[in-house]
Parts: C-alpha cells; sequence; structure tokens
C-alpha cells in the first residue's frame, strides 16, 4: 500500500511541475524590420501593419540558432519576435540563417 501512495504522491509533484508555466502562451510577431535603436524595433507585418516592439537588454538577437549582435539586425530583415512575459517586450529576436554565399 506504500508503494502505491508513493506513485501516487510522485506522480502528482511531477504533473505540477510540468503544469507549472501552462497557460501561458509566447505570442510571436512576423515581420519587415523597419528601424531598431537600442529602445525598440520597429516592423511592417505582413499584413501592412506597422508595430514598435520594446527591446530590453536581456533581449537575445539570433540567426538560427547562433547568438548574434543587434548590428546585425539591419531594414529589410525578415524577423520572427517572441514576447517576453509581459507580451509587449522582445524576449528573442530570431533571423533566418546567413544566405549561402
Amino acid at each position: 500500500m506504500k508503494k502505491y501512495f508513493f506513485m501516487f504522491i510522485t506522480t502528482l509533484l511531477f504533473a505540477s511541475l510540468l503544469l507549472a508555466h501552462g497557460g501561458h502562451k509566447h505570442k510571436t510577431i512576423m515581420g519587415t524590420v523597419q528601424s531598431i535603436d537600442a529602445s525598440h524595433i520597429d516592423l511592417t507585418t505582413k499584413s501592412g501593419k506597422r508595430l514598435s516592439v520594446p527591446l530590453s537588454k536581456d533581449t537575445m538577437f539570433m540567426r538560427g540558432d547562433a547568438m548574434i549582435s543587434a548590428v546585425e539586425v539591419v531594414a529589410g530583415t525578415r524577423v520572427v519576435i517572441m514576447l517576453g512575459e509581459d507580451d509587449k517586450t522582445a524576449a528573442h529576436v530570431k533571423l533566418g540563417p546567413a544566405k549561402k554565399k
């Protein structure tokens, strides 16, 4: 009986850990960069909507799986932005892989 009780408690513990971040879906925005500076990135979505997304000191910039510097993000670049917990500030700015020469 103790064995089943232990298994039951263990199952509940692991289930609660797995669901700890449940219910929050990170929003993503895709578009073409119009301009970027230290505080925000301006882009135009495929539907033509213009957006300004705040950046933070913790915003990560990536090309494929590699970290890059924000200076590599220039006007005309297509990006996917994953918003942070506040659904306003960019947590990740992802660029496609570098073009092959």
